[in-house]
């Protein structure tokens, strides 16, 4: 092959790569986001259905429908800190699998076998991503509830 092209495919190579780097930035970014918002809102609709409840004379409660709505934004809370901790655990997986091919590398630059598998981070990764995406969407499910109690709870009869 001649010189230009592998420089050529080089240049290709490194232009892909800082485009794959951006876009997994950008994925980060969005799923930082989206995990502090679902804290966000579970963990005020809390406090608002308690500061609602100690506020208000006028709106006769149903205390059983206000119970689970306070357990499910208090169920919310822990889908989304476990959403967390699956990220978390992802990551680091992710992160071993970019050790491991790194290492391998250096083994075949020396001429050796590759010394390390990466496929089980790999799939504890990929499980904990899943388990992470889950729990988020637990998170949001348990919200929508909460506010669907927390309104028959405090609605006038």
């Amino acid at each position: 092959m001649a010189k230009q092209d592998i420089m050529r495919m080089e240049r290709e190579c490194a232009s892909q790569d800082a485009e794959a780097t951006a876009r997994l930035s950008y994925s980060i970014g969005f799923a930082q986001s989206g995990l502090q918002a679902l804290t966000l809102i579970n963990g005020g609709a809390l406090v608002a259905l308690f500061s609602f409840v100690a506020s208000s004379s006028v709106v006769t409660f149903d205390l059983a429908a206000l119970w689970w709505a306070f357990g499910f934004f208090a169920a919310g809370l822990v889908f989304n800190i476990c959403a967390y901790l699956g990220a978390h655990l992802s990551q680091d997986r992710f992160y071993i699998v970019a050790q491991y091919l790194a290492w391998n590398a250096q083994d075949a630059m020396a001429d050796k076998d590759a010394s390390h598998d990466p496929m089980p981070p790999y799939k504890a990764g990929s499980i904990a991503q899943m388990a992470a995406m889950l729990c988020a969407i637990l998170a949001l499910a348990a919200f929508i509830a909460g506010c669907g109690f927390a309104l028959s709870g405090v609605a006038s009869k």
